[in-house]
């Protein structure tokens, strides 16, 4: 375990570069960065981030803090694991408890005997008969299928959410897809 000097950890991560690595939807707005909050809450706005300041705050939840603190806020991560992750030390094997329902299910399952499950949960709220589903090419059907769907909430909310599992069906992660139209011939 490496020595985390946190100040120089904050210094060495602009928290706007920070936000990209988190996989944020932010849109330039005066000198700040706007976009929805991971929590789900306080609208399409809600998340704020003033990279002048080197911090954020979410109106959403009413808390705010330097890059650590998004780390901590976005992943469910307590500062030292935010830090960790940060300074690019290998992800933390078990993750605190996240403050967010949306972090809390997209986060990596963990057995009652404190060791990580296989693969993520599914998000069980993605609508695979969305508009947004069809305008991409996916058939509903297909979608429901393969457990992707439109997203109204958390860091995918507004995009179709597709799972991406390895080749023995473990589920590793959701990718986020805005005006993508999938060639004809591609078959589920």
């Amino acid at each position: 375990m490496a020595y985390l000097d946190f100040q120089t950890i904050k210094d060495t991560n602009p928290i706007e570069q920070v936000a990209t690595r988190l996989g944020l939807v932010l849109k330039k707005h005066g000198n700040q960065l706007r976009g929805p909050c991971p929590s789900g809450k306080g609208g399409e706005r809600a998340l704020v981030i003033t990279p002048d300041k080197q911090a954020f705050y979410s109106f959403g939840i009413n808390k705010g803090g330097d890059c650590i603190a998004l780390v901590g806020h976005v992943m469910g991560l307590s500062p030292k694991e935010s830090a960790e992750w940060l300074q690019g030390d290998a992800e933390p094997e078990k993750k605190s408890s996240p403050k967010t329902a949306e972090v809390r299910e997209s986060s990596a399952n963990t057995q009652t005997d404190g060791k990580p499950s296989e693969g993520f949960r599914p998000l069980e709220y993605l609508d695979p008969n969305h508009e947004a589903v069809i305008a991409i090419g996916l058939d509903p059907v297909d979608a429901a299928r393969l457990g992707a769907g439109y997203s109204p909430r958390g860091v995918l909310r507004g995009t179709v959410a597709i799972p991406v599992r390895d080749a023995t069906g473990k589920l590793l992660m959701y990718v986020g897809c805005r005006d993508v139209v999938l060639p004809k011939q591609l078959h589920w």
